[in-house]
């Protein structure tokens, strides 16, 4: 069985997830998640535990347990659903110049219209907008102006 654990102290590594389960029974794994940034814990953890009566034995004594005067959460781990494909992005936006709204959207899928300086969207490539692309696909709408050429445009 597959558990989460949340609400973990930052200093809490691999090697402590596994002394803290190992007294309910076998841990076939412990993964403490790390942020790809700064390499610092983000405070929740996954571990395996073969035997599912062990398993739900450690949960139900570890859950709202006192760590390092951290009150951790302890439960089952979900299943990962399947994000859709595509769509999404939309509203909020990358604004280099903190104009207003457009879509950025992290998983390189086109994003939704407003955008960058006032119409249009972010796009990598300086071509038609609608929505920051990393691949330099293109959004829904508007454009982005190149600034040396289109001085005093009001579309930038």
């Amino acid at each position: 069985m597959k558990i989460f654990i949340a609400k973990l102290p930052y200093q809490y590594q691999q090697a402590d997830i596994i002394e803290l389960f190992s007294p309910y029974g076998e841990v076939s794994s412990a993964n403490v998640i790390m942020d790809r940034e700064t390499g610092r814990s983000k405070c929740y953890a996954f571990v395996e535990m073969p035997n599912d009566e062990e398993a739900q034995n450690a949960i139900t004594n570890l859950d709202e347990k006192q760590i390092l005067d951290k009150t951790i959460a302890v439960s089952q781990a979900k299943e990962k659903t399947d994000r859709p494909a595509g769509g999404g992005g939309g509203g909020g936006g990358y604004n280099r110049d903190r104009n207003s709204g457009g879509g950025y959207n992290r998983d390189r899928n086109s994003g939704g219209g407003g955008g960058y300086g006032s119409g249009g969207g972010y796009n990598r490539d300086k071509s038609s907008g609608g929505g920051y692309n990393k691949d330099r696909g293109n959004g829904g709408g508007g454009s982005y102006r190149d600034r040396d050429s289109n001085k005093g445009n009001s579309d930038y």
